[in-house]
């Protein structure tokens, strides 16, 4: 495991060392995702868009999610509809 200190500048971007990002593959438009694990501890971790995507497809694979995505629009909207009555009434 390669160990590094870095700090966060002003626009909240953080550096990631040279060595890390080559032993990692990391490069200019390399795909991260940024979680909080706990109050002390940030996780980086490379995304595989691809593999995501093809992972998804695979999830995904006999799902209708044009009707699923038109259902929840539906019932999101109806329930707007009603929030907005009740606000009126």
């Amino acid at each position: 495991m390669v160990e590094a200190v870095t700090k966060i500048d002003r626009a909240g971007r953080v550096v990631i060392p040279k060595e890390i990002r080559e032993k990692m593959g990391l490069k200019e438009d390399t795909t991260l995702l940024v979680a909080d694990a706990t109050d002390e501890i940030v996780i980086l971790k490379k995304l595989d868009i691809r593999e995501l995507a093809k992972r998804l497809r695979q999830e995904l694979k006999g799902i209708d999610v044009e009707t699923i995505g038109k259902r929840v629009e539906e019932e999101s909207n109806e329930q707007a509809r009603k929030e907005y009555q009740a606000l009126r009434d």
